[in-house]
């Protein structure tokens, strides 16, 4: 905004201060749909690309004519065809797979293109983000893109561990997937919604105030702790064209998706660049600076060859990603749980009796 050809902060004092005590705000009408045509073209391509490869592959049938359709709804109707892999769907997000234990392939998929880094570094988000972090800002790798899918009478998880298609994203903070490294790291998450979400569709929901406590909550969370966060959250539906800043300890989840519709939206994170990154293993990119303005990344070919250097690093290394102590135990206590129940490989001891059968 300007007055007078001078440059207004895109928050008032009285924003910045809600947001400092609140740990959560939306911000009305900071984007318009130009600011989501390429990003919009992009997924539409993206998506059918994708549809061609997964075919290709055999991973399913079915679908061919709905590949002129604009984003969600063709993934509306992919998800709809029997035995339609939703795996498949991580291969959309923006960063690699991020999980602890997870092992990083070279073949591993992931998103990042022109219309993706567009929204990543629109000057209007940046505008915001800048009022709360200084004009020297980094983007973390720690991005998404989410789609949640109309909710199912069985509600299923779907794409990489952890995020939910169907279900209602579990109540959480994001400093619950940083290093204790980057504990004084201020990192803030903006959520862009591609479309109007409300309770219907699956809004985010926060509980304010619970940001400026030193510990993090525990994870996983009993029912009595769940319950007590439900009883205070607020839902957040917004319009089309607002955003919503949350601080990184903010406990926030989101509804169940009851319509018909797919529910579109990014999250990115920022934070300080003098700061330690919350993810190391990962790139992370310089989106704003007054001090060296060249040095902001915009070449998003450059952007795509650091994740692609990034993946190779790691592949090679074949050791698992790090995580935080407490988040990591989570997701090791689901895997021995799963071991327990007998999901683990079983070598075929009679193909083994066969081939040591003598021969005449």
């Amino acid at each position: 905004m300007t007055v007078s050809g001078l440059r207004m902060p895109a928050l008032d004092a009285a924003d910045v201060a809600r947001f400092q005590e609140q740990g959560y705000l939306v911000v009305r009408g900071v984007l318009d749909e130009a600011d989501f045509v390429p990003v919009r073209r992009e997924y539409d391509e993206l998506l059918r690309e994708r549809v061609r490869t997964w075919r290709a592959k055999g991973l399913f049938s079915g679908g061919e004519d709905h590949g002129g359709l604009p984003f969600q709804e063709h993934l509306r109707r992919l998800v709809e065809l029997p035995g339609f892999p939703l795996t498949l769907l991580a291969e959309l997000d923006i960063t690699l797979p991020h999980m602890p234990f997870s092992f990083i392939q070279d073949d591993s998929e992931f998103h990042v293109g022109p219309g993706v880094l567009s929204l990543v570094q629109n000057p209007k988000v940046l505008d915001v983000v800048e009022c709360i972090l200084g004009s020297e800002i980094n983007a973390s790798p720690n991005q998404h893109c989410r789609i949640k899918l109309p909710a199912r009478e069985v509600q299923q998880f779907g794409g990489r561990k952890g995020e939910t298609i169907y279900a209602p994203t579990l109540w959480h903070q994001d400093a619950m997937g940083q290093l204790p490294q980057s504990n004084d790291t201020t990192v803030l998450t903006v959520w862009i919604p591609t479309t109007d979400v409300d309770e219907e569709n699956g809004c985010l929901a926060v509980v304010g105030g619970e940001h400026n406590d030193d510990s993090l909550l525990p994870w996983p969370m009993d029912a009595a702790l769940i319950d007590r966060l439900e009883r205070k959250s607020i839902p957040l539906p917004v319009k089309f064209g607002d955003i919503v800043l949350l601080d990184k300890k903010a406990p926030h989840g989101s509804r169940l998706n009851k319509t018909a519709q797919v529910r579109w939206s990014f999250d990115f994170r920022y934070y300080p660049a003098h700061q330690p990154t919350d993810r190391p293993w990962f790139p992370n990119i310089r989106v704003r600076s007054k001090a060296d303005p060249g040095s902001a990344v915009v070449d998003a070919g450059a952007w795509r060859k650091s994740w692609e250097d990034a993946r190779a690093m790691l592949a090679g290394q074949k050791l698992p990603l790090p995580g935080r102590r407490e988040f990591a135990q989570v997701v090791a206590d689901g895997m021995i749980r799963r071991w327990e129940a007998g999901e683990y490989p079983s070598f075929p001891v009679k193909d083994v009796a066969a081939a040591s059968t003598p021969t005449a």
